[in-house]
């Protein structure tokens, strides 16, 4: 059996072993010791290293896979935003806003309130005055609908910052 003269990374001494050897440990600083080889070369790389470098890697992989979980839960998040969003007629979206809609409907309904009390008035037939109370029925039902779709929008936003949350910090227990 022909052996190979290689020297430990650790102290630097020689060291021969034999040409299947994978692995060796230094006999002068107990080193642990992979035996590399290439066409023309054989030397050492301690053991320690190669688990450092494995740790950082390992490491650099779960936050790989954290930011992958945590910008697909931002992209069902977007998705899903925009079913909630407000559509206006120049093409811009806003985010339902319940305080928005309570005074829309107190608004819109003083509104036709004082219209109707000018209406009769001024002598309008019954039918005019009938229009108006359709017209505040109408109202209050839009700014119900917008208050609701706000509350929807907030349980929703919520469950996303928790899933993101919960995400973040799956991967890091310790920290909260």
């Amino acid at each position: 059996m022909e052996l190979v003269p290689v020297n430990c990374n650790g102290c630097g001494a020689a060291l021969d072993v034999g040409p299947e050897t994978r692995f060796v440990t230094c006999v002068q600083c107990g080193a642990r010791l992979a035996v590399k080889r290439s066409e023309t070369a054989a030397y050492t790389e301690a053991l320690e290293e190669l688990d450092k470098k494995t740790d950082a890697i390992v490491e650099q992989l779960a936050e790989i896979r954290l930011q992958n979980e945590i910008e697909r839960i931002d992209r069902e998040w977007e998705q899903e935003r925009d079913r909630y969003m407000i559509s206006h007629k120049n093409g811009t979206k806003t985010e339902p806003n319940a305080t928005m809609g309570i005074v829309m409907a107190i608004g819109a309904g003083l509104f036709v309130l004082v219209w109707i009390g000018f209406a009769a008035s001024m002598g309008a037939p019954g039918e005019f005055l009938c229009f108006g109370c359709v017209f505040v029925v109408v109202v209050a039902l839009m700014g119900v609908t917008q208050v609701n779709k706000a509350k929807e929008y907030e349980s929703a936003y919520a469950r996303y910052r928790k899933r993101r949350s919960d995400a973040a910090n799956a991967s890091n227990p310790g920290e909260s």
